[in-house]
């Protein structure tokens, strides 16, 4: 059975007329050429759809069904091809995306929403990840789209930067320091320190090392969090201070405070990377929709 949509649109011009020759004027058709493409499509479904005589036509019962079911027919034809092209297009489908705590507590909330304002029908899975794993992830094809902190690139996976935030310091309320406005960092060096493991994010890791180091003291380390809330619990417990981006300014739980610190202090960048060989239209919107959500601040 070969029918055409377009056979399908013919005949429901008829059937609503039930007059070939007014079916035909709505058409722009000559009446011979429409009854031929009515004989072609009962041909084709082997059976006549309309009883045809010199003062009436009315269908047939398979002309019943099929007026029943064209309409869907198209439907579903004329949806599916709009899917395809929001797929091509980078509208539809999944895109897989994920991101550090830092950016799910500053700018990544405006990306998806700028994204979903878009292309309604685009569906983000998003999930949490440290910057290591998602580089790895990117590389390995199973995120699309990696909101990062302070990652390098790899031959692989590009990034680029969308904003840049200072390092706080991150004291326990009741620590001497807190009651200052600003804190030298030499006044750290003898402080115990909780920290990220480097494994979770070497560039941000040695940011923070490397700035001690320029003030004449190495970090001494005592705790370490896998995530963000577990270092300003322990923070807030009185374990040891921490270095901070500034984002996470907003996530302060009781008993921590953040202090700015004088003098030249290092910035984080918040980046968007992705692999530098994928072409996908949907990874494109996720990044235009991220550089303009950086460039609005």
């Amino acid at each position: 059975m070969d029918i055409e949509l377009r056979q399908l649109r013919v005949f429901l011009t008829v059937a609503s007329e039930l007059h070939f020759s007014r079916a035909a004027v709505r058409l722009h058709v000559s009446q011979p050429a429409l009854s031929q493409q009515i004989r072609t499509l009962e041909k084709a479904l082997g059976t006549p759809l309309f009883d045809r005589t010199s003062r009436s036509t009315v269908l047939t019962p398979a002309g019943r069904v099929l007026l029943d079911a064209a309409p869907r027919v198209l439907f579903e034809a004329e949806r599916a091809m709009a899917r395809v092209g929001q797929a091509a297009e980078g509208a539809d489908g999944l895109l897989v995306v994920g991101s550090v705590g830092t950016a799910l507590a500053s700018i990544a909330p405006r990306i998806l929403r700028t994204v979903r304002a878009r292309f309604p029908e685009l569906q983000m899975e998003v999930s949490q990840h440290d910057t290591s794993a998602q580089i790895v992830a990117l590389t390995d094809e199973r995120l699309d789209v990696g909101l990062v902190r302070a990652a390098a690139p790899t031959t692989a996976v590009t990034v680029e930067e969308l904003v840049a935030e200072p390092l706080l310091v991150v004291l326990p309320d009741d620590h001497p320091l807190a009651r200052r406005d600003t804190v030298d960092a030499a006044d750290l060096a003898g402080e115990p320190f909780v920290l990220w493991p480097r494994p979770l994010g070497p560039e941000f890791f040695d940011i923070i090392t490397g700035y001690c180091r320029d003030h004449g003291f190495s970090p001494r380390i005592v705790a370490e969090g896998p995530d963000i809330e577990t270092q300003l619990s322990l923070v807030a417990a009185g374990i040891g201070v921490s270095l901070q981006p500034s984002y996470y300014a907003n996530l302060r739980p009781p008993g921590v405070e953040f202090r700015p610190l004088s003098g030249d202090v290092p910035t984080v960048a918040l980046q968007v990377a992705w692999r530098r060989r994928d072409r996908s239209p949907a990874v494109g919107h996720f990044v235009e929709a991220a550089r303009a959500c950086a460039a609005a601040g």
